[in-house]
């Protein structure tokens, strides 16, 4: 009968390493705990039906099939089909590389191909190596045919390293095959086997997560670089505005002194028209938050060159409890996204309110959009095709909103093709983040 635990350990090692190309390509769908979970329930299922069926090799490649499949599905964003043709492939790697490294054995060894099943010594170097040859090639199937951006990809000569280690393992099963050589050494050849197999798997491991990390970190520098110049860029505005508001009201005061000495019915029309362009020019918002009232004005002129229509009522709530960078990055980043989707829609709306609710400053910002977002569960996803150098401004937004301890929610309405953003920030004056 075959080794429960080793049994156990081989769908375990199968479902890490199918992960782990997964995860090259698809977006999580759940979160580490439950895919640990799943991925656990999954291998023991697997596990359970081999040793029943005695180790069959067509009822194993059948339920590892099913169990990619299953797993896939689950935990990725990623739809039948593309779970069933990513596990195909998987299954024929794992396949052709446990048949090669047999056939390599046998051959090298002068046993039977299939004496691995009544040694449990061979069935664990056969293990070992041929996952290793499974891991190795699905390292290079996933750069060659799903290759991302520079900053994300698997470099070349970190493939060195498991292709080292399959070389040894098959060099330690040629020295266990020679005539003499000890059951003692014999073994101790197969354990370091196996833990040069896990040291690259943990390898790789290691290095994607400290490569995500590394990512994030680049991320969060250049958005906060990327806000740090866009408040720049509302002080000289603002600046640029107050200018212009006194040279309005002069200009103001001197047209009506015009209009007062006038006679002239014309020369009276032509002076109101005047006059009526430069009320045009003078500020829309009055919140009495400077910041606040700089940025709409922007999103004002925006919206109307794009010809979308933008209503805002921000004078009962003025969002004074917020540092100026952080308001810049809540409701930049916000405004941006609802403009985009509002220029891509039908009825080109934007519309942004700000209320005190209980003890929270509430920001509702409603947009049209024609097509539901894309989304993971309740986590909203770029629609940009480029997911590596997008999808961050929404992290930034949350991520400022905690720290006031805040939170947002969002929904779509399918019958009124509009889109949502609701955010809730402590009303009362918190410590300032310096």
């Amino acid at each position: 009968m075959m080794n429960p635990i080793f049994s156990l350990t081989v769908y375990i090692v199968e479902l890490v390493i199918s992960s782990i190309f997964l995860s090259e390509i698809f977006e999580y769908r759940l979160a580490l705990g439950k895919r640990l979970l799943i991925g656990g329930i999954l291998t023991s299922v697997g596990s359970a039906i081999n040793i029943f069926f005695l180790n069959n090799g067509t009822i194993n490649g059948i339920a590892t099939f099913a169990i990619i499949i299953l797993f896939t599905v689950l935990c990725y964003q990623s739809s039948l089909l593309q779970s069933i043709f990513h596990a195909a492939i998987l299954v024929i790697i794992s396949m052709a590389a446990e048949i090669s490294v047999i056939y390599f054995a046998s051959a090298i060894t002068g046993n039977d191909f299939l004496e691995y099943k009544n040694n449990f010594l061979l069935s664990i170097f056969e293990a070992a190596t041929s996952k290793m040859l499974f891991f190795l090639i699905a390292l290079v199937l996933v750069r060659v045919l799903h290759p991302k951006n520079d900053s994300g990809k698997i470099p070349i000569h970190f493939l060195l390293y498991p292709l080292s280690v399959t070389i040894c393992q098959g060099i330690f099963w040629r020295i266990c095959s020679q005539p003499g050589t000890s059951q003692q050494t014999q073994h101790l050849l197969s354990i370091a086997s196996s833990c040069l197999f896990a040291s690259a798997i943990l390898l790789f491991i290691t290095y994607s997560h400290h490569a995500k990390k590394d990512s994030e970190a680049m991320q969060m520098k250049s958005e906060l670089s990327r806000l740090q110049t866009e408040k720049s860029y509302y002080e000289i505005l603002d600046q640029q505005n107050q200018q212009l508001m006194i040279y309005v009201h002069d200009a103001k005061k001197h047209l009506a002194a015009i209009q007062a000495l006038n006679d002239d019915p014309q020369i009276g029309n032509y002076v109101t028209a005047l006059s009526q362009q430069l009320a045009d020019y003078s500020r829309n918002c009055h919140s009495g938050n400077k910041l606040l009232d700089v940025i709409i004005h922007k999103y004002v002129v925006d919206c109307k060159m794009r010809g979308i229509q933008f209503e805002y009522d921000v004078k009962v709530c003025n969002l004074s409890q917020l540092e100026d960078i952080d308001l810049v990055a809540i409701l930049g980043n916000l405004m941006d996204n609802a403009i985009a989707a509002a220029e891509g829609s039908t009825e080109k709306t934007v519309s942004l309110n700000t209320v005190h609710r209980n003890s929270y400053s509430v920001i509702i910002l409603a947009n049209s959009c024609d097509t539901p977002p894309k989304q993971s569960g309740n986590r909203l996803l770029s629609t940009k095709s480029d997911t590596q150098a997008h999808g961050f401004g929404l992290k930034s937004v949350k991520k400022t909103i905690q720290k006031y301890q805040g939170d947002y929610e969002w929904n779509y309405d399918v019958d009124a093709k509009q889109f949502t953003m609701t955010v809730m920030i402590v009303d009362r004056e918190i410590t300032r983040y310096r």
